[in-house]
């Protein structure tokens, strides 16, 4: 039996692959790295996979222009996905455990909200990489510096622990919110180049503090007393953030960070009625042995970011939906239409490369520091080291030895900045390919260094080997990708153009399934069990009572 291929077939199996791969190595990426924020927790861990999702869909793209802006991509993704690393929501999955409809469907509901903030501002940050222009992202270099330095002394000097403490009743991150609305006021009075940079960050400042001060003190809603309500100020800053993007008719970024915003929420949510059905030992999770006594937590984490980062890469593919000339289809009328929908190229007016050096900083040095400093103290809690060497503490030697790696580190990325260091690839996609590893193993050895005192647990061993095989599958895709002859798009679309734009009934669609989504995992959650489960927890506590 002889097989023919049609002609445009192998086009149409070569696009098919690359489509998948900018879903599937998102996905997994963001599913490694939020397993991984789930062990180091709040803002710092939050943007490991930040970062990495953004470098995945970098490098899936096939397009030479986001390769040359991989470090800005990685670094405003680890940014974006930052913000929701504030919201609290132990206490929310504690109301998915319990046995009434109401309870467990306002739970749903808030991790719904706690996601899609969590995706949606992310999404809408990363995709300002992908559509500034060059000397529009240059000018955030400095503020943003400046703002890290002004809150390390702060921290160092013990400032803000006592701001925080001295009037924080809903114990949420005022200080930060307040301190850089006033530092970006005093920028934007400095110099005629921040100013655009500076109306942006203050903008979101002051949409966190208006968020969280009309919602909770003014109309005195809270998510999950008594724990923070910080999910307040991230409504704000996300509000503010879609009017700064809907003003400048940034429509690609107003449509990724609606896929961030939709799979996000969907994410946490079925990721937690996982975790329920696991927590509730339900069907066959309860009769296989090799299926019990698992942390279904962190499956939960690692669920919510596949379907985050899936979301990620397919918002990210649709703006980049062009076809070759041998695969367009010659019967279909509005293909030519088909054709020209990809996203022009960014705009490169500036030959200034301060982004990608304060970028590399940042992600390099500052992203370990923030996160790794937490191994010591794991290794200091389990007496894995000792609590001094020739009369100094054993920290101290750590601290040693991360002050040197940061100053090769730094060293380095200032080498290559002209082209000095052999270490490092000519080309945009073999740097963009080296960050994203770096990045991914740096973290993966991290985490897993800071286990070793409990790997012997059947749960962490699983944990930790399904890190690794994740890791190692990112690798074989990220190592397979080479360099492409497509080039950029001729016709692109830009930024602006309305056709960017979701329609009405995908809007609609939307809604309904979130609904539906909601109200069916709520109920299905309770008919798995007939008392509330471990660690549940009521929220209308006395709508039973006299």
């Amino acid at each position: 039996m002889n097989l023919k291929i049609q002609p445009g077939t192998k086009g149409t199996l070569i696009r098919n692959s690359h489509h998948l791969s900018m879903i599937l190595l998102p996905a997994l990426a963001m599913s490694v790295g939020w397993g991984f924020r789930g062990n180091y927790g709040h803002e710092a861990g939050a943007m490991v996979p930040g970062a990495l999702v953004a470098l995945a869909v970098c490098l899936t793209s096939r397009r030479p222009d986001w390769w040359n802006r991989a470090t800005i991509m990685a670094f405003l993704g680890a940014i974006g996905w930052a913000f929701g690393g504030q919201m609290s929501y132990g206490r929310v999955i504690g109301y998915t455990a319990g046995s009434e409809l109401i309870d467990v469907t306002y739970g749903y509901a808030s991790l719904f909200l706690i996601g899609a903030l969590w995706g949606g501002i992310g999404a809408g940050i990363l995709a300002l990489a992908l559509t500034l222009k060059r000397s529009e992202l240059e000018r955030f270099s400095f503020p943003l510096g400046f703002l890290w330095v002004f809150w390390l002394a702060m921290d160092l000097s013990g400032l803000s622990g006592y701001l925080h403490e001295l009037g924080n009743s809903y114990d949420v991150d005022w200080v930060a919110a307040v301190s850089a609305a006033l530092l970006f006021l005093m920028l934007y009075r400095t110099k005629p180049d921040f100013h655009r940079p500076c109306r942006f960050l203050l903008l979101l400042s002051l949409g966190w503090l208006a968020g969280f001060f009309i919602l909770t003190p003014v109309l005195g809603l809270r998510m999950t007393p008594p724990r923070g309500d910080n999910w307040a100020g991230c409504i704000g800053l996300y509000l503010a953030l879609v009017f700064y993007l809907k003003r400048e008719q940034n429509t690609v970024a107003l449509r990724l960070s609606a896929y961030g915003f939709l799979f996000g929420g969907i994410g946490f949510l079925l990721g937690d009625f996982i975790n329920m059905l696991g927590r509730g030992q339900w069907s066959i999770l309860g009769s296989w042995p090799m299926l019990q006594g698992l942390d279904y937590w962190k499956w939960m984490e690692q669920f919510f970011g596949l379907v985050m980062g899936a979301g990620i890469g397919w918002g990210a593919q649709s703006l980049l939906s062009q076809q070759s000339d041998q695969d367009r289809q010659p019967n279909v009328a509005d293909s030519k239409e088909v054709y020209s929908r990809v996203l022009a190229a960014p705009e490169e007016d500036s030959t200034a490369r301060g982004m990608n050096f304060v970028g590399l900083i940042f992600l390099l040095v500052i992203l370990p520091w923030k996160n790794l400093h937490k191994n010591v103290i794991q290794w200091q809690k389990e007496k894995w080291i000792p609590e001094e060497f020739w009369n100094l503490p054993a920290g101290f030697w750590f601290l040693i030895v991360g002050l040197l790696l940061s100053l090769a580190i730094i060293a380095a990325i200032w080498e290559a900045r002209g082209q000095k260091l052999a270490l490092v690839p000519d080309s945009n996609l073999g740097r963009a390919q080296w960050l994203f590893l770096l990045i991914l193993w740096m973290s993966l050895a991290g985490d897993f260094s800071k286990a070793l005192p409990r790997l012997a647990e059947r749960s962490v061993f699983l944990v930790q080997t399904s890190f690794w095989i994740t890791g190692a599958l990112c690798t074989l895709l990220a190592v397979r990708l080479k360099e492409s002859d497509q080039g950029l798009p001729e016709q692109g679309l830009p930024w602006s153009d309305r056709r960017w734009s979701l329609s009405p009934l995908t809007k609609l669609a939307s809604i309904i399934l979130i609904a539906t989504l909601i109200t069916s995992v709520g109920w299905l959650t309770i008919q798995t069990h007939d008392e509330p489960l471990p660690g549940s927890h009521l929220r209308f506590e006395n709508r039973n009572t006299d």
